[in-house]
């Protein structure tokens, strides 16, 4: 499945970067939860890490919310972004946090079809705002 990223709350340097693309590689059980998923970055990316350019070719993709998963049809999927910082990781069973750098929330689309994702823009006007009164609603 290949994912767009298509909105970055995080450094600027990586905000900057979106929409990034990515191919979901395989779903990789970790210390607190069994569906990361391993991704590569379509073409990757060179960001600062401690001072020093970093190439980074894979990402450590999570659903950010209770009850949502990383799956066929998503569509503006919260997400949580890591960074692999060791290429070691690529090769394992299970997600060591020792080899990869938490650095950001995303927003993520499946864009296996093609089709390019569109940027997220009335976050609050769509399943979500309905908690908050916001949005148009079906039932009336």
């Amino acid at each position: 499945m290949r994912l767009t990223i298509t909105s970055i709350d995080g450094p600027q340097q990586l905000a900057e970067k979106a929409p990034l693309n990515a191919e979901l590689l395989r779903e990789i059980p970790g210390p607190d939860r069994p569906d990361y998923w391993l991704a590569a970055l379509d073409p990757p990316i060179t960001v600062l890490i401690d001072n020093h350019d970093r190439r980074i070719t894979h990402l450590i993709l999570a659903a950010r919310w209770l009850g949502t998963a990383i799956a066929s049809g998503a569509n503006d999927l919260p997400l949580g972004i890591a960074y692999v910082t060791d290429p070691s990781l690529l090769n394992d069973s299970k997600l060591d946090f020792g080899k990869c750098h938490y650095v950001a929330i995303g927003v993520g689309s499946d864009a296996s079809d093609g089709r390019p994702a569109e940027p997220l823009r009335e976050f609050l006007a769509g399943t979500i705002g309905k908690a908050f009164g916001l949005g148009h609603r079906r039932d009336k």
